[in-house]
């Protein structure tokens, strides 16, 4: 048994994320090498920049006949990596639950609980991409007329954002819940989902 195309177009596009960043990694890195040999002395180094601490977020997320709204607690990055053209990689972990809400399908409300590992790519210090993929459990194997098949799932997501005097970020995401072949059924869903964190 195969891994659904579906999920397999969530994992591409991950990986597929992935590899972007790191090819805009390595040619920021030429260009800005290039100012700085070029006599610019005006940019602050990223890697002496704080990154944003623990945080707590509100989201929302909305796709075809249902909606999801959640509440995550992030970690402070538990890894850090400073690239020479000031850019940085972090690894945090998203804790979340999720209320799940469909329109005029039955069975029409779940929960979720995730834990997402996510590396976030800072360009700059104010603005960032982001890729993740996580254990998920949700509280019905059926929800908005499609059939699960199991409880376990796991959650993919890619996306972008920024932040505000170094406290407020705001982001948007692509997200996808599959159970990557375990059991079939195996139709997935999806979100478009916007969030606010706040950092302490």
């Amino acid at each position: 048994m195969g891994v659904p195309q579906v999920v397999e177009r969530g994992l591409r596009l991950t990986l597929g994320s992935l590899l972007v960043l790191a090819a805009l990694t390595l040619l920021g890195t030429s260009a800005v090498a290039q100012t700085q040999m070029a006599g610019s002395s005006l940019q602050t180094p990223l890697a002496a920049t704080p990154a944003p601490g623990q945080g707590l977020a509100l989201s929302y997320g909305y796709y075809s006949r249902y909606q999801r709204f959640g509440l995550t607690y992030a970690t402070a990055p538990l890894w850090s990596h400073a690239f020479t053209n000031n850019g940085r990689l972090d690894l945090n972990v998203d804790f979340g639950v999720g209320y799940w809400k469909a329109d005029n399908r039955h069975p029409d409300s779940m929960w979720d609980m995730a834990i997402v590992p996510t590396l976030r790519w800072w360009p700059g210090s104010t603005y960032y991409f982001e890729a993740g993929l996580g254990p998920t459990l949700i509280s019905r194997t059926d929800f908005a007329g499609k059939e699960l098949s199991t409880r376990f799932q796991f959650t993919t997501h890619v996306g972008g954002g920024f932040v505000v005097n170094g406290a407020h970020r705001f982001g948007l995401r692509w997200t996808h819940v599959s159970n990557a072949g375990i059991k079939r059924p195996n139709p997935g869903l999806d979100l478009v989902e916007a969030h606010y964190t706040y950092h302490f």
